[in-house]
């Protein structure tokens, strides 16, 4: 049987060569990670930004024992909590077997479906993957200084769409980051929503609205 939140722990990160390693601080789990790569790092901003994604691990386990290549990532979805695999095309996958073949595209591994992410895919996903870049060390450095009272706050102003510059004209006697620190909180938590920051580089002009509490907590 499979268990819940099987895949807590990373396996030992090997460095091939060509193969850069990249350090990050996690909010969504609260810990450091070490990942091998831009295309990595990318698809761990992918991960941050998305609400429905509760947790996840970098590399979880082997596809097929300790002298085969790494899985990336295993991730654990809203209301699905045996998660799945996702696995970074083109990433270089160290391996005691020498085998030049291109690698395998598997439908499931240990009972878990896989999710393949792809350069075009990240390439797509540029200006949203842009902007988490930016926010990530907001909610690092406020993670244990959070203002519940504020974020309330802003959850009432944002009845209907307004902008950066406007939440942050909205609180004058609070200090910017502050205020900015709660409202990508709420971003990541699925409270708040920006469609401009799927499509356009973040800025004082990007707007924000709050989520109705059914749509902001349905699974996926």
């Amino acid at each position: 049987m499979t268990k819940s939140m099987p895949y807590n722990r990373a396996v030992p990160f090997s460095r091939p060569a060509g193969r850069r390693r990249i350090e990050v601080f996690s909010p969504k789990i609260g810990r450091r990670l070490c990942l091998g790569g831009y295309d990595a790092y990318r698809t761990w901003l992918v991960i941050e930004a998305n609400p429905l994604i509760v947790t996840f691990c970098e590399r979880p386990t082997y596809v097929d024992g300790p002298n085969t290549p790494v899985i990336d990532f295993w991730v654990q979805l809203r209301g699905a909590p045996i998660g799945e695999f996702w696995m970074v095309e083109g990433l270089p996958r160290p391996s005691s077997k020498v085998d030049t073949a291109p690698p395998e595209h598997h439908s499931h591994l240990h009972e878990l479906p896989v999710r393949y992410i792809n350069r075009a895919d990240l390439i797509g996903w540029a200006e949203p993957i842009g902007n988490w870049a930016r926010i990530i060390p907001y909610l690092v450095s406020h993670r244990r200084y959070r203002d519940t009272l504020l974020e309330q706050q802003i959850m009432a102003f944002l009845i209907e769409d307004e902008s950066m510059d406007s939440v942050l004209a909205h609180f004058p006697q609070r200090d910017g980051t502050t205020v900015l620190a709660a409202l990508f909180q709420l971003l990541a938590e699925g409270r708040i929503t920006s469609p401009d920051m799927a499509i356009e580089p973040m800025d004082g002009s990007t707007r924000f609205r709050r989520l109705p509490v059914v749509l902001a907590s349905a699974p996926p």
